[in-house]
């Protein structure tokens, strides 16, 4: 039984290593970079200017630490098929699954040490103290997992339906973000009518006009996509008072916007019946760009009106114009061919 489950996390590990080298690309790594080195020149700098033991600060802290919980799930790599044919080896799987709670918990316990130790300077607290703090919040981590893994064992029998959905549920979860720079082989997509925007429809009489712009209002995944990048680069021009930092985190957005957007071009490859319409290929990519371009102009145009408001130099203001054309109309088209 070991084996067997030791088998599928391999499987599953080598599959995820194969669409990484798609979300860490040439361009995606230079803007994290950029935005890992600034933060850290942000950070230092902020924590010169505390007062000593700033209460605060220590909150914070603890706060934001025990966010770090919340990362990471148990990993079962139980599989539907299971429910039948591993229904004698019970006993073997409730094994498994207490096994899963340590396996479980390795990525989750490096985050919490490097959040105590990047934290410790924002608490004012030595080194050992935070290491100490670390192990605390793993020790909680994988009660957590252990706990877990009890809900799926009711009357020493395992709940199969449960078990089943949740590994499925968590396994999805990742794969969608895989799905945003790649097209990922097994993810379960669903469609969902928003009837309160059939209004941004249109009318047309092109077949990939007719398909993107509803794939893209009525997929979970673009368009859930779009509302929490716009939503970070709006509270980014509120809430942060350099007007330079604002704008470059604001433009960061966007161009994650666009390029997580760009898969939009061959949401629709699994359609046969579309080969039936007198398309061409250039048809189906002038259609892509065509929906990411209404998109990143509009925010753009609400990142303008927000920069005006907000910047004490209008000037900055005026790169959103810049930056939403080239977005819009060059990198598109650079990138869809």
């Amino acid at each position: 039984m070991k084996t067997l489950f030791d088998t599928r996390k391999a499987k599953w590990r080598a599959q995820n290593l194969r669409y990484l080298r798609f979300v860490f690309n040439d361009h995606f790594v230079l803007v994290l970079m950029f935005l890992i080195g600034f933060l850290a020149y942000q950070y230092a700098a902020v924590i010169k200017t505390l007062p000593e033991h700033w209460l605060p600060g220590i909150i914070l802290a603890v706060l934001i630490s025990i966010m770090g919980l919340f990362f990471g799930r148990l990993a079962t790599f139980v599989e539907p098929a299971d429910e039948q044919f591993l229904l004698a080896k019970e006993a073997a799987v409730q094994s498994h699954l207490k096994r899963s709670a340590k396996s479980s918990l390795v990525m989750p316990a490096i985050l919490l040490v490097f959040l105590a130790v990047i934290l410790s300077p924002l608490a004012q607290v030595s080194l050992p103290v935070s290491i100490i703090w670390a192990l605390c919040l793993v020790a909680i981590k994988y009660g957590l997992l252990v706990r877990k893994s009890q809900t799926f064992i009711k009357n020493n029998l395992i709940d199969w339906s449960q078990l089943i959905s949740y590994e499925t549920a968590r396994q999805n979860t990742i794969l969608k973000i895989f799905s945003q720079f790649t097209d990922v082989k097994g993810l379960r997509q669903s469609a969902k009518r928003r009837k309160y925007l059939d209004g941004f429809l249109g009318k047309t009489t092109k077949a990939y006009d007719y398909l993107f712009i509803r794939t893209f209002l009525r997929s979970g995944d673009y368009f859930a996509l779009t509302l929490r990048l716009t939503g970070l680069a709006v509270l980014s021009l509120v809430f942060i008072g350099n007007g330079v930092l604002a704008l470059l985190l604001a433009v960061l957005f966007d161009y994650l916007l666009v390029f997580q957007l760009l898969p939009l071009g061959q949401s629709q490859d699994y359609q046969v019946l579309v080969s039936l319409y007198p398309s061409t290929h250039a048809d189906k990519m002038r259609a892509a760009q065509g929906v990411i371009k209404r998109l990143i102009l509009s925010v753009s145009a609400i990142e303008l009106v927000l920069g005006l408001i907000r910047f004490d130099d209008k000037v900055l203001a005026v790169a959103f114009v810049f930056t939403g054309l080239f977005l819009g109309f060059v990198y598109p088209k650079l990138k869809l061919k």
